[in-house]
């Protein structure tokens, strides 16, 4: 079976989750750049037991809770059309 691993001691960007980045690289809310564990890798175990800080996931399960959004640091706030308001 395949997990992500959630920080769940302060593992919250707004109300997303943040996982373990591939490579170890820190922690993302990003689905896609989140590393992906099998249950017989050694690192698994290691993460998974080190003092209760994370928590494994199934992935099937949290790819189906996955929802789309827009994050604003990509956006051009120059481009936003002006729109005015009419009854």
């Amino acid at each position: 079976m395949e997990y992500y691993i959630q920080r769940h001691a302060s593992g919250y960007v707004g109300n997303c989750l943040l996982w373990w980045r591939k490579g170890g690289h820190g922690y993302t809310c990003d689905l896609d750049d989140a590393e992906v564990f099998d249950d017989s890798d050694s690192n698994f175990a290691r993460i998974v037991d080190e003092e209760s800080k994370y928590k494994a996931w199934a992935k099937q399960y949290i790819d189906s809770a996955a929802q789309r959004h827009v994050s604003c640091e990509y956006l051009n706030f120059d481009l936003t059309p002006t729109y005015t308001y009419k009854e």
